[in-house]
Formats: structure tokens, sequence, C-alpha cells
């Protein structure tokens, strides 16, 4: 049964609502929302009328009042689009974002599709890059790791609804893990500076989880163990990929590097023209 609510007037009503507010992109996040709960695409919402089933109001009132609140709108309808498929990302896990999808360019300009390696997706999160990898290449071994429990739970439950076999997600702090090997290793690690999240916007610093974001100290914390302990971690032949912030630590993780004499780096940059991902490997 339909209420006398017609939705394009419910959606207006709301967007007079989110720009008195300023909330950014908020015409191109409220009609994500209507296509997510109500399956209405962008085309018919503006060319068609609807009226709002019953059963559907408050859940959509709900859902423009949390975009009111500047929550993320990808935490709103629980999933985010990464690469060629929709992860779930309900709050209190960290959204993927559009400029992660370079390491999987890089990796694809790498290695060939009937290529068999073993791969470690540190700090895992939705596990969207461990498991695009892994459904790319039938043949990687994949490892997603993770601290946080909830993190292991949506990413096994993404690897499972995308029908994802040839990955496992387990619970692993890389500081503590046991040596052990691997052809490849990527991670979009935190990499902020705790003294940096209270100028984030509020959709970040308000929502995604702080130890997805910084490793509560200087940002570097992971670059470091990654560089320290290549030789424990990656095999001689390996590669490691790492996605870079657009920051001051830039310039001493490549001090980093140019501090080992074993290894070597290349930079790879996003649309934008900015630096996104390094590739890290043993000079030959």
């Amino acid at each position: 049964m339909h209420s006398n609510y017609l939705l394009i007037d419910f959606f207006n009503d709301q967007l007079m609502d989110l720009k008195k507010k300023k909330i950014e992109e908020y015409r191109q996040k409220s009609e994500m929302i209507i296509d997510a709960m109500l399956g209405i695409s962008k085309a018919e919402l503006y060319i068609r009328n609807h009226f709002i089933p019953n059963n559907q109001l408050k859940s959509l009132e709900q859902a423009f009042s949390m975009l009111l609140e500047d929550m993320p709108v990808q935490h709103i309808i629980g999933k985010t689009h990464f690469y060629e498929d929709s992860f779930f990302t309900p709050p209190g896990i960290f959204i993927p974002r559009p400029e992660t999808e370079l390491i999987i360019d890089c990796i694809q300009n790498d290695f060939k599709s009937l290529s068999e390696k073993t791969v470690l997706d540190i700090g895992c999160g939705s596990g969207c890059i461990g498991i695009t990898l892994a459904s790319l290449y039938k043949n990687f071994d994949v490892t997603g790791i993770d601290i946080s429990n909830k993190a292991i739970n949506i990413a096994t439950k993404n690897a499972k609804q995308l029908k994802v076999t040839n990955i496992d997600i387990i619970k692993q702090n890389i500081f503590d893990m046991k040596p052990k090997k691997f052809d490849i290793i990527v991670s979009n690690p935190p990499y902020l500076g705790i003294n940096e999240i209270p100028h984030l916007d509020n959709a970040v610093k308000n929502y995604d989880p702080l130890q997805a974001l910084s490793d509560k100290e200087d940002g570097l914390k992971f670059y470091k163990h990654f560089i320290d302990n290549i030789s424990e971690l990656l095999k001689i032949d390996g590669s490691m990929y790492f996605e870079i912030p657009k920051s001051t630590i830039t310039n001493q993780i490549i001090d980093m590097i140019h501090n080992n004499s074993n290894i070597e780096s290349i930079f790879f940059k996003d649309l934008e023209g900015n630096y996104r991902v390094i590739k890290v490997f043993f000079k030959k």
C-alpha cells in the first residue's frame, strides 16, 4: 500500500534541508539513497511519479536524518562500489576510496591472469583489495588480515557474497605476525598522524574507524615496519604495493626506502596527478 506522499516532493524537501546544512554532494547522495532503498534510479526519479510505500516511509526518513548528520552515504545504504563489485560497508567499517583502485591496476599491469601467487592484504577492512584480487586471479592464494573483529566479519561476508573462495580472512596484527613470506603484499595502511584527525571532514573523523585512519602516532609506523621487515615478509622476487598519502610524510617514506640499499621503488600517480601507490621490491 502506498502513502499519499509523492516521492519527488519528499525528495525536494530533503534537498532543501541538506542544502541548508551544507552537506557536500547532497543531491548525488540523496539519489543514491533513493536508488538503494526504493530501487528507483536517478532517471526514474525525475521523469516518473512515484508514491512512497507506507512500509518504506519511516526508514527513508531515518536515512535522510542520518545524512543530515553528515553520515557517509556508504554507511547509510551499507554498501560501496569498488572496482567491479559492491561491498558491504556498514557503520564501523572503513569506506573504500576510488583512488585505492590504483593498487589493483598496478598489479594487473604486472601479473598475468594465470599467475600462481601468494598474497597478503594488510589491514583488509571490508576486504575490497584482497577480495578483488582473488576474484580477478583465481590462481592467487590470498590472505587478508585485520585487528578488527567487525572488519573480519564484514570481509568474510563480502567474500561469501561475491563467491570468492581463494581468500582467507583472519584476525591478525601485522606487528605480531610470525615470519612468513609472500609473493605480493598489498596495503592501504592507516597513514594519518594523530594530530591530523581533528582537521578531517566530519564525515570522515566522526564515522570512519580511527584505527583505519591513523597509527595513533605520526603516520609512519606501518611503512617503517614494512620496510624494516621486508626480508621476512616478501619473497626475493616479490613486490609490495602500498597506498601513500598526499602529505609531508611521503618524503620520509621515500627516505626510508633510499636508506635500505637492498630495495627499489616505483611510484604511481592517481588521476589527479598525485603520487598514490608505491611498489617496493628487491634489487636484482
